[in-house]
């Protein structure tokens, strides 16, 4: 409450945020749209009448006029967020019938072996009238071949595509990432997958031209990198590490940054700023008397870290991290540290203002509250760690600001990635040093000229990524390095805040009243404890959506089997949309997998020619090929691949409980085996277009 008090920003924070997420609870519709602005505009009046009246009779409406303002700011909240929903954009493309569609490409083009993504903004149509003015954005995939080579496509290209696009489909497996959600905070809800020969590029110029500026300064900057790092891993952490382009680094080394603790280095963050700010404020320390000279430091450093995001292209994190940065440097430079929760807020505000959907990415997210941790635990943990030592105290300092970071973003990382890596305080001390170093190598040698020089950096740059690549390897192997498979619900990642809040404030104002807390929010994560220990031992069958492959896991006990014709446990289809849900039940080391074309056996699991025995449970997958003699009973019989028989024939040699159809069949086929199966009164499901068939042994098939 006293940083309320003394905050103004906080409760314009407050605000905003409330309407904000009030837009997203309630169901966007263009009447309770209409009545908001309406609302808004209300307040706006009534807020200046009132000020008048204040004025000319010399009263002190204060109290009055701050509701009014706080109101304001949640109204502007709620309607920036529901601004560009289609519901509301009457303009949106969506709305019309077109043959295609012409705008331009929004951000960098992302680049893999076969395809390039990228974020599409509408601007104009072609419909049978001709062409008219439209709104809104897709994210566009565009299928790459041999007859690609000759088309290069950046920010701010002008295309014409053809109109193909769909909705963004919900989730359709458990524990797997709502893209539609995610896509939805960018202001994209639809998605479409052309060739490259569907692609008409008109023109280039479209977009920011600073934003333009920053992103070819950016791939000139990569192009350097590739030109003197010859080591792919190098080279991808590099520029990474130093501008922000992840878009060359293997998967596999951003899972050992993950388990150790590390991936914030990846990606441009307040860390990256902060050694900016650094070393430039080092280098100008003979600046720091007079109110003139703090002024003129003040500039330059803004200088420095704005000149540094945009040498990263202007991308989210690092336009989030100068915004935050800025707004903190300002508050120390001019002797405001006490009020640097006001700074943070402002940041916040400032940027929620911008861009309301912030709030719902992660990385907004956890910047602020690793940002929170800090600065609410670290002088906290000064008190009772107290250095004098000139040459130890950075050590301490740096660990009290890892612990914070770590209790700031800690548990909603373990919320949203179900990991919590143990090792998080040696690897983040390890790095910061290797870290800045790279970091003041990579600006050498991206300022100097090609020659002897720029080689030089290069090698040192090369040899110092790859031995802090290989420190970081060492301590993923560590026993326990990541503890996976964690699930927690939301309100219990709320309870984790809530414990660590009250342990310090029990520590720091020894009251009772959060000694009491501590032990209640201790005894609730206790029970919610036992009561995931209870859903990790439940035994389930899972037949997974994957479009036109299968995967069926089968739980029980501490382990569970994939059955699957996809290639390997780590393909990308299995690690988005299968092991989510395996991990949830138990260590990825617990899972084996089976190839659909294997046979497998032990005493809880047997397969072979498509028959599955798990326990007491059978499972039957069948496509036309495999020829079965006699009768079979199974629980769940599952066709593939469009099929020809028909289901009463089919039965004659097959009795199942649950028949059910996945997304290899045709919408006709589907179709057809609906009937058959409504007509001999078998259940059906269909899973294609449809949610995972989730089978709980303990309770009945449904």
């Amino acid at each position: 409450m006293a940083v309320l008090a003394v905050s103004p920003f906080v409760r314009f924070l407050v605000a905003l945020v409330a309407g904000i997420g009030m837009g997203y609870a309630v169901t966007p519709a263009w009447s309770l749209y209409i009545a908001a602005c309406g609302l808004f505009v209300f307040v706006l009046v009534s807020f200046i009448t009132i000020r008048c009246i204040t004025r000319l009779r010399q009263y002190r409406y204060y109290g009055v006029l701050g509701a009014h303002i706080l109101l304001a700011w949640g109204l502007v909240g709620f309607l920036l967020v529901w601004k560009t929903d289609p519901a509301i954009d009457r303009s949106h493309f969506s709305h019309f019938e077109s043959k295609a569609l012409v705008g331009w490409v929004a951000d960098e083009p992302v680049e893999r072996s076969d395809h390039i993504r990228f974020p599409f903004v509408v601007t104009q149509a072609y419909g049978d009238d001709g062409l008219f003015e439209a709104t809104g954005k897709l994210m566009l995939t565009v299928r790459l071949d041999d007859s690609a080579t000759s088309m290069s496509l950046n920010y701010g290209d002008r295309l014409v595509i053809p109109t193909g696009y769909q909705a963004v489909p919900p989730p359709y497996n458990p524990g797997e990432l709502d893209y539609g959600r995610f896509l939805a905070g960018k202001d994209i809800w639809h998605q479409d997958y052309l060739g490259v020969e569907e692609l008409e590029k008109l023109d280039e110029g479209d977009g920011s031209l600073i934003i333009a500026y920053a992103l070819s300064l950016r791939r000139r900057m990569v192009a350097k990198f590739s030109s003197y790092i010859p080591d792919p891993d190098a080279y991808s952490v590099a520029s990474a590490l130093i501008l922000g382009y992840r878009a060359e680094i293997d998967d596999s080394l951003i899972q050992t940054f993950a388990n150790t603790g590390t991936i914030h280095v990846l990606s441009v963050s307040g860390m990256h700023v902060v050694i900016v700010f650094w070393l430039l404020s080092l280098l100008l320390w003979w600046m720091d008397n007079g109110k003139t000279f703090r002024v003129v430091k003040f500039i330059l450093l803004l200088l420095a870290v704005w000149g540094y995001a945009l040498l990263t292209g202007f991308s989210p994190p690092a336009l989030r991290a100068s915004i935050m940065v800025s707004f903190v440097m300002a508050a120390t430079i001019f002797g405001q540290q006490n009020r640097i929760y006001n700074s943070i807020a402002a940041s916040a505000f400032f940027l929620l203002l911008y861009q309301p959907k912030f709030i719902v990415d992660v990385g907004f997210q956890l910047s602020y509250l690793a940002v929170l941790g800090i600065v609410f635990l670290h002088p906290l943990m000064r008190r009772f760690i107290s250095n004098n030592n000139r040459l130890l105290r950075p050590v301490t300092d740096y660990i009290g600001m890892s612990i914070g970071a770590q209790a700031g973003a800690g548990p909603l990382a373990a919320y949203y990635f179900h990991q919590f890596p143990l090792y998080f305080l040696p690897a983040n001390l390890l790095i910061v040093l290797p870290a800045s170093v790279i970091m003041y190598i990579g600006f050498v040698l991206l300022l100097v000229p090609p020659g002897m020089l720029a080689s030089w950096a290069g090698k040192m740059l090369e040899k110092l990524i790859l031995i802090t690549n290989g420190l970081l390897g060492y301590i993923e192997q560590w026993p326990m390095a990541s503890v996976r498979g964690i699930w927690i619900t939301w309100w219990e990642t709320v309870l984790m805040y809530i414990f660590i809040v009250a342990v310090a404030m029990a520590v720091l104002v020894r009251r009772k009243q959060w000694v009491y807390s501590v032990l209640a929010c201790t005894a609730l994560l206790v029970c919610t404890s036992f009561s995931a220990v209870l859903r990790k031992s439940e035994r389930k069958v899972i037949i997974f959506n994957v479009r036109r492959n299968l995967a069926i896991g089968l739980m029980d006990a501490g382990s569970a089997w994939l059955y699957t014709d996809l290639p390997a446990i780590d393909d990308r289809t299995i690690s988005y949309s299968v092991l989510p849900a395996l991990e949830a039940q138990v260590p990825l080391k617990a899972i084996h997998f089976l190839a659909h074309d294997s046979t497998y056996r032990d005493p809880r699991v047997y397969t072979r020619s498509g028959i599955l025995q798990f326990g007491d449970v059978r499972l039957m997958v069948y496509d036309g090929t495999e020829m079965y003699a006699g009768h079979i009973d199974v629980d769940i019989l599952i066709l593939r691949n469009n099929p020809r028989e028909s289901l009463p024939t089919l039965m004659e040699a097959v009795d199942c409980g649950k028949l059910i159809l996945d997304g290899s069949n045709s919408n006709s086929t589907i179709a057809r085996l609906k009937a058959e199966a409504e007509a001999t009164g078998t259940p059906v499901y269909v899973l294609k277009d449809n949610f995972a068939y989730v089978w709980s042994l303990e309770s009945p098939m449904s």
